[in-house]
Order: C-alpha cells, then sequence, then structure tokens
C-alpha cells in the first residue's frame, strides 16, 4: 500500500532531507539550503513505501551543444537509498523510469558516478563513458602581478559558452551557474575572471586544506602554472589540483569518466555537476 514511483512534493522534503544525510557526508544546514535554494527548478524522482520516499534520484535540466544540433539533457544528480531499504531493486527501478521517459522525450540524460565500481551498474542501463577528465596537480613557483574580478552566474555563463562553443559541450541556464557558484561559495570558494594578454579567462575553484581545487576553467595548464602563485594566494593555499577536459590535457591523472544516455552529440564536453 502507497508504494510506487513519482516525482516529489514539497511535503517530502525532510524524508529527502534525511535519504540525503544517510547517504552523503553534507551538513544538515547544506542539505537544507540545497533545497530551498533548488527545488522548484529541478525534479526530483522518489521511489515510495507507505507514502515515504526511501530512494531518490534528482533531475537537473540543461541541453547539449554543438555547431550543428541541440538536445535536450538532464543531469542525474545525489543518487540515494535509505540503508534499510537497499538491495530491493529500488533504484534500478528509478533509472528504469528515468530512461524511458528520456528515450520517449528524445532526451539524454548524463551522470558522474562516485566512483569506478558502479560504471558496470550504470552499462546495465544503457549509460556509456563519455567525456573525461585529468586531475593536473601544480605547485606555484614565480609570483606575477595580476588582478582577478569577482564574476557573477550571467557573465560566468557568457563566458563560458564564448570558450567552449566550438567543441561540443553541456550548456547550463543561468539558475544553475548561480547555484555552482552559491555552492562553491559554501565552502569558501570563488568565482573568479583574470585578464592576460587583453583576454579574459575564467575560474570557479575553491580551497581544501593548503589545495586549492579549480573545478571549471578555460586557462590551460601552462597558464595555471604561469599565474599559479597568484592564485595560491587569492585563496590562501600552496597548491591546486585542477579538474582539466582530458582530450585538451596531456599530463596529470585521469578521473571517472561521465556516462551518458541516448546522447545525439558525440562525446560533450560536461562540467559543472558539482563535482
Amino acid at each position: 500500500m502507497g508504494e510506487g514511483i513519482r516525482f516529489a512534493k514539497k511535503q517530502d522534503i525532510p524524508a529527502l532531507c534525511e535519504i540525503w544525510k544517510q547517504c552523503f557526508s553534507d551538513s544538515q544546514e547544506y542539505i537544507q539550503l540545497f533545497y530551498n535554494k533548488n527545488f522548484e527548478r529541478i525534479k526530483i524522482l522518489a521511489y515510495f513505501v507507505n507514502e515515504k520516499p526511501v530512494s531518490m534520484l534528482h533531475l537537473v535540466d540543461a541541453s547539449f551543444e554543438n555547431k550543428a544540433e541541440h538536445q535536450r539533457a538532464r543531469l542525474i544528480y545525489a543518487t540515494g537509498t535509505l540503508p534499510e531499504y537497499r538491495k530491493k531493486g529500488y533504484m534500478g527501478e528509478l533509472i528504469k523510469a528515468a530512461t524511458k521517459e528520456a528515450k520517449n522525450e528524445g532526451t539524454a540524460l548524463f551522470l558522474k558516478p562516485s566512483n569506478s565500481s558502479l560504471l558496470s551498474y550504470y552499462d546495465k542501463f544503457g549509460f556509456v563513458m563519455a567525456f573525461s577528465f585529468k586531475t593536473v596537480e601544480i605547485i606555484p613557483k614565480e609570483k606575477q602581478e595580476l588582478s582577478f574580478f569577482e564574476l557573477y552566474d550571467d557573465e560566468y555563463n557568457k563566458m563560458r559558452e564564448e570558450a567552449f562553443s566550438d567543441v561540443p559541450h553541456v550548456k547550463w541556464d543561468n539558475a544553475h551557474i548561480k547555484w555552482c557558484i552559491e555552492d562553491n561559495e559554501y565552502y569558501l570558494g570563488k568565482t573568479l575572471g583574470v585578464k592576460i594578454d587583453n583576454k579574459d579567462y575564467f575560474l570557479m575553484a575553491y580551497p581544501e586544506n593548503n589545495t586549492l581545487v579549480i573545478n571549471e576553467t578555460n586557462l590551460c595548464v601552462n597558464q595555471l602554472k604561469a599565474i599559479g602563485a597568484c592564485l595560491c594566494e587569492a585563496f590562501n593555499t600552496d597548491m591546486i589540483c585542477a579538474y582539466m577536459p582530458e582530450s585538451l590535457c596531456d599530463e596529470g591523472e585521469k578521473t571517472i569518466s561521465n556516462l551518458i544516455y541516448n546522447s545525439k552529440i558525440s562525446n560533450p564536453y560536461i562540467n559543472m555537476i558539482m563535482i
């Protein structure tokens, strides 16, 4: 009785918060912030038992773009099941429901698995490996004189689209970029622009212990090496760990690939997924 799949409603948020708390390491404050800021703009597909959500996945609207094609897409994010309800197939049912709807709509799905052991799990539902990143560690050397400027969602998104317009990529609306900036700020991060040789560049980064983690940038590795000391000073860190597109980076360690489903566009650049 009261068992099945439906989209979560506002009154389900406390139960969703409990699933999140049981599955991830985030604080209650962060979880509440996430739903306060995002509930109205995303969809949460949940499996209910006795009218209570016990398993969930979040769907965030986006699109895949290249010069000739546009395809609606959705990010699958923050998937989790309460411990006492695991190994009952509930998450599998949610993924089947999401892929069925995507297939019927002609929509692509994408996600980043939390670890490599999940690659075979998602393979069963038709997801394939796509875009990969490398993590590059940089120890700063000489310091250049540079000035950084703060970027807001509309500015960042415009610069981002200009930077990636020549390659297949995921396109986000300003609401998602705004949340990514706020999410980054929650962890004491900054979203900055910098001018080098009369050209503007962007980066989104946060400090983790003594390391500056760069989630996204259109700076290349050599440019990051050149301005690394300035960046570390701005964030009060000693070194840099940057997520760089594997296709544009000859050094570093490969991370887990993003996975895509039902995509018409080959190997799109995927980021801003709160990695």
